[in-house]
């Protein structure tokens, strides 16, 4: 099959420093960590390492390796950064002629910090990637293709996301979406718009929560639990399923989400929840995958992993239940490694994980 990928393209920079440190801090709205630095301190670094980055550079690589024929888009700078990006996707056999290069703009670059416990901290260089016009979209390209795969837009390249997916849906495109937090809130209203045009959509849990609260207006929650049928007792069920959640006075749970986003166009809608697992719903079902046990070097790419593998089954026609598992042991693989695209695996490679997992562990709700 032939897949565009269209986001984000970055060079991604990871720094290594002695000793780490963070802070947890635990308040009503929940638990977060942060980052210690010392201010007016120097701070020795121990190493650096290069590796590409950005949504459609990582999903790319992704179905390259699960053999489809694979044309990325996306805007870099002019110079070395670019070429670096364009050479490593080259090298790999994924289609560049539709990576636009500014002359005026920096590629996007990504400052990665690690942290201790398998997290980090990205300091986030945009460039190029906030530039994407609708001048640039290669729309020929997207004609012969046979799936689109569109991930996080930001600032004037959210505003290609309309029109490309109404082109896309016309010419009878499969179409995943997996947009960032800059389209779930400042650009809510073309996102909203376009889910109409879409298959599937794929978010993780908080940002479901964002883009819930972003739709407040137009939404009309029930104050209710999610009503399961199911043997198990309240508290062995998966966090999402049984929490009901408010922000800002919008009642969020899991149904009510699943239930308005297929309303407005995706048939499919995936919600992941980090270490704990994944939720896919469709039609009047919502399963459940929990997360493999793993030892984590970095979360960087998990979320790009689990999507692109998941659509990808999707769109080979794999039931739901395969393709979400497929996803899950992607993703439990890139996490594995400090970069978003090194632990990717192939189809062989999935298929023989998948033979050694626990299958009688996916879960289903009615919706």
């Amino acid at each position: 099959m032939k897949i565009c990928t269209l986001g984000g393209a970055t060079q991604d920079i990871f720094i290594h420093y002695k000793d780490p440190e963070s802070l947890v801090i635990t308040n009503k709205r929940g638990v977060r960590s942060y980052l210690l630095l010392e201010k007016g301190a120097k701070i020795d670094v121990e190493s650096i390492g290069y590796s590409i980055g950005g949504g459609a550079v990582n999903t790319a690589v992704a179905f390259k390796k699960l053999g489809f024929s694979v044309a990325a888009v996306a805007k870099t700078g002019a110079g070395k950064a670019g070429q670096y990006i364009q050479d490593h996707l080259a090298a790999l056999d994924i289609d560049v002629s539709c990576i636009i290069k500014d002359k005026k703009l920096g590629t996007g670059l990504s400052y990665i910090i690690p942290s201790f416990e398998g997290d980090r901290t990205i300091f986030a260089y945009r460039g190029a990637s906030e530039r994407l016009l609708l001048s640039d979209m290669p729309f020929e390209q997207f004609a012969q293709t046979d799936c689109l795969y569109v991930t996080p837009l930001v600032g004037y390249s959210a505003d290609v996301l309309l029109p490309v997916v109404q082109f896309a849906k016309k010419h009878k495109l499969k179409i995943a979406i997996n947009p960032g937090l800059w389209q779930l809130t400042t650009g809510c209203p073309i996102l909203a718009k376009a889910l109409k045009y879409v298959d599937i959509l794929v978010v993780n849990s908080q940002e479901a929560k964002i883009f819930l609260v972003n739709l407040a207006n137009r939404l009309r929650t029930k104050k209710s639990q999610m009503r399961v049928v199911t043997r198990g007792r309240l508290q062995e069920l998966p966090q999402l399923i049984k929490s009901l959640v408010y922000i800002e006075e919008i009642n969020f749970n899991l149904k009510d989400f699943c239930t308005e986003m297929m309303h407005r166009g995706p048939s499919i809608v995936a919600v992941t929840n980090g270490d704990e697992g994944v939720y896919v719903a469709h039609k009047d079902t919502i399963y459940f995958y929990p997360s493999l046990s793993t030892k984590v070097v970095d979360t960087v790419g998990a979320g790009d992993a689990f999507g692109s593998s998941f659509s990808a089954g999707i769109f080979a026609g794999k039931a739901i239940e395969d393709a979400l598992i497929d996803g899950v042991v992607n993703a439990s693989s890139v996490i594995g490694y400090e970069d978003a695209t090194s632990g990717l695996l192939t189809q062989r490679e999935i298929m023989h994980r998948v033979g050694k997992i626990d299958r009688s562990c996916m879960r289903k709700f009615r919706l």
